[in-house]
């Protein structure tokens, strides 16, 4: 009797265990993962100095997403969602308004030579309360110079013939991240200053990637 017990026991075990692993793939096969299209995705860096404004922009915007199949498409209803959303932007992408002088130093001061990539992760995603459909809260975590700062920022997502559009704005510090904005000397004196806030809006386009 005592065998008996202990394989039913074993058996219910088993089948206990199939069923959550059933239940993991089911979830696995649900979710889509989406990379860049190709030659379709923007970012522009706006700051300011003591002489003028400028910017530097990239259209290499690397990295994946991984949501569910249904969302973003305009039936199911938004909720708050912990996706997994990768952004990856190589530094020396960077071209500034300045030319090459101003990309040099601006690689210096972002510590290229120690971090060659700028990353952002993608922690929650809220929808906006009120808002249209498609606008999102988004907390995540931004490594810049080696330093990781979490911040929020509005985004929003649009399904756009089978592709999800990604736009959003934010307002980062360079001293947050441990960088000192740029003040070039002339015969020991700063005559430019650079402004510590930098605005960064994005575009960034994804499509379903092939199995």
């Amino acid at each position: 009797m005592l065998t008996s017990s202990l394989t039913a026991r074993f058996s219910k075990a088993l089948i206990c265990l199939g069923a959550l692993l059933a239940a993991g793939s089911i979830l696995a096969a649900d979710a889509v993962r989406y990379t860049p299209v190709p030659n379709s995705s923007k970012l522009r860096m706006d700051g300011t100095s003591t002489i003028h404004d400028w910017h530097a922009d990239t259209d290499i915007i690397g990295g994946f997403m991984e949501l569910e199949a249904t969302f973003a498409d305009g039936k199911s209803a938004p909720v708050s969602v912990k996706p997994t959303i990768a952004v990856k932007i190589p530094v020396r992408s960077l071209k500034s308004s300045g030319g090459k002088r101003m990309d040099a130093v601006m690689q210096e001061h972002m510590k290229f030579e120690q971090f060659k990539v700028i990353e952002y992760r993608v922690l929650e995603l809220t929808p906006k309360a009120g808002a249209a459909a498609g606008q999102y809260e988004a907390k995540g975590a931004l490594t810049l110079a080696g330093v990781t700062k979490t911040n929020m920022m509005p985004v929003t997502i649009e399904r756009v013939d089978g592709k999800l559009k990604v736009t959003g704005t934010t307002a980062v510090k360079m001293t947050d991240h441990g960088i000192k904005p740029p003040a070039p000397e002339i015969a020991g004196i700063s005559l430019i200053r650079t402004g510590d806030e930098v605005k960064l809006k994005f575009e960034w386009v994804t499509e379903p990637k092939a199995p």
